[in-house]
């Protein structure tokens, strides 16, 4: 039994999903600042780079799209799968493009575009080049799966791609061609639209997205805390219990969802026995790395890392979708002699990985014993959501040490010695001039002796040890600066 709970009274919407009253999954965004994932645009090609196979393009916001050859419909079209001809042969700088955004872009890349285009509904999926059908995965039975597959046949046209979803398990003809028509409807609305750039289908709202994504069903609880919304999904989800909140409390507090939240965005995950899992996220991949911590064990040493190992692997999947790591995800578990244990521990990740809704690979135990996972980017983790990069330290989680910054500004100082001027004014921070003078200010002197001119240091406060030169010239002009 499931349960989502919509937090919807301020700017920022959030959805959590619960399963068996345990917080499976967040999503929030910022109703200012909507996701573009599924939005289809009339973009513009502003560069082509072949030796990427990739083409930047302009599709009206603050950053260019990037678009690779495979996701060019022209070219997985072309029938000559031996020769693949560049991407300059399919696009070209200018040109427009019916484009969709199907990955969210980041500070350092623009969104990922195709021109595979699709249009979801409730029921199933239509995609008008994508020339082929397909019945979800997770309807395991065959009869049903034959009888899907073939009412997609019927409605397909030339080349048309059709996907049903799981909700379409047990629906009429009647009903899936009914959407069929009005998705294919929407296709040819925009067709029309071929002049500017500029979006051209928006795809549904924030919470309207996560219901397609979740297939309600009649068991499923959904509480939410405006009143409209309410009223809109009794409509549409008659069979399911639909609840509003109506209390002075925030609706997240209420269900103790704020300080899972503030658990998220800590690196140690402690476990209910003891032990303790450590997430590193990186831009490039997120390192798990799992200790003891204070279990020990009742039996032998194999007995206690399998175990501590059991309970990590349980809650490694579950914190992967809660915080929506993507990309490459390497987890250390402890070490394990016993090729039986790693099958073990592989097992239950894959197991626990198989609730997860977003697409990813167990590919398995390195030579170093470190599992191996993908996952694809969807959204940006909870942590991109939620924090900012540290101005000070920019990230990195330490700064400069005062005897760099030290040692940096007496390299510099050297550089101007025997100049032409009287004196250099030091604007620096109390523990770099501290330093800089040394016991008693002798090295100061011993300094000024080397260098024949006057150091004038005065302090000022930062949050990092750091300095600047001020001004290079006479004591009398510094002085009368300094006051």
């Amino acid at each position: 039994m499931r349960k989502l709970i919509i937090n919807e009274k301020t700017k920022e919407v959030r959805c959590a999903v619960f399963e068996h009253e345990q917080l499976c999954e967040l999503h929030q965004t910022y109703s200012f600042d909507n996701e573009i994932i599924g939005n289809i645009y009339i973009g513009r090609v502003t560069k082509v780079l072949p030796g990427m196979q990739a083409a930047f393009v302009d599709i009206g916001i603050n950053q260019n799209g990037y678009i690779h050859r495979n996701d060019l419909i022209s070219f997985q079209q072309n029938e000559n799968t031996v020769s693949k001809p560049s991407i300059s042969h399919y696009v070209r700088e200018g040109e427009q493009l019916l484009v969709q955004v199907v990955k969210e872009g980041t500070d350092q890349k623009g969104p990922k575009l195709t021109t595979n285009i699709e249009f979801g509904g409730k029921l199933l999926v239509y995609m008008p080049y994508g020339n082929y059908i397909a019945v979800s995965k997770k309807l395991s039975d065959e009869k049903e799966r034959s009888r899907l597959l073939h009412i997609a046949n019927e409605l397909q046209e030339e080349k048309e791609g059709l996907l049903f979803r799981t909700a379409s398990k047990h629906k009429s003809w009647e009903e899936l061609s009914d959407e069929y028509i009005k998705l294919k409807k929407q296709f040819q609305s925009i067709k029309t639209m071929y002049r500017k750039t500029e979006c051209v289908f928006e795809a549904k709202s924030f919470v309207e997205r996560i219901l397609n994504e979740l297939a309600i069903k009649p068991e499923d609880t959904i509480i939410c805390d405006q009143i409209e919304r309410v009223q809109d999904l009794k409509q549409q989800f008659p069979t399911a219990k639909i609840m509003y909140h109506d209390q002075k409390e925030s609706i997240f507090t209420t269900y103790k969802i704020e300080q899972e939240i503030d658990k998220l965005l800590k690196n140690v995950v402690w476990l209910k026995n003891g032990s303790y899992i450590i997430i590193e996220q990186t831009e490039a991949m997120t390192i798990i790395d799992v200790n003891t911590g204070k279990f020990s064990g009742k039996l032998s040493m194999r007995d206690t890392v399998l175990k501590t190992n059991q309970v990590a692997a349980i809650e490694i999947a579950k914190q992967i979708r809660l915080r929506n790591v993507s990309g490459i995800i390497l987890i250390d578990f402890i070490d394990m002699k016993h090729k039986e244990d790693q099958k073990m521990i592989e097992e239950t990740v894959i197991r626990e990985m198989r609730k997860d809704r977003v697409q990813h690979k167990v590919i398995g135990f390195t030579e170093l014993n470190i599992l191996q996972i993908t996952r694809k980017k969807v959204r940006q983790p909870i942590e991109a959501s939620l924090t900012d990069r540290c101005p000070t330290c920019n990230g990195t989680g330490r700064i400069p040490s005062k005897e760099s910054i030290a040692y940096q500004l007496e390299r510099e100082l050297w550089e101007h010695q025997f100049m032409d001027e009287e004196a250099i004014w030091i604007e620096a921070t109390a523990d770099v001039i501290e330093l800089l003078n040394g016991g008693n200010g002798e090295h100061l002197i011993q300094l000024e002796e080397a260098l024949k001119y006057k150091i004038i240091c005065s302090e000022y406060l930062h949050s990092i040890p750091s300095y600047s030169i001020r001004h290079i010239g006479n004591v009398k002009t510094i002085m009368e600066r300094l006051k």
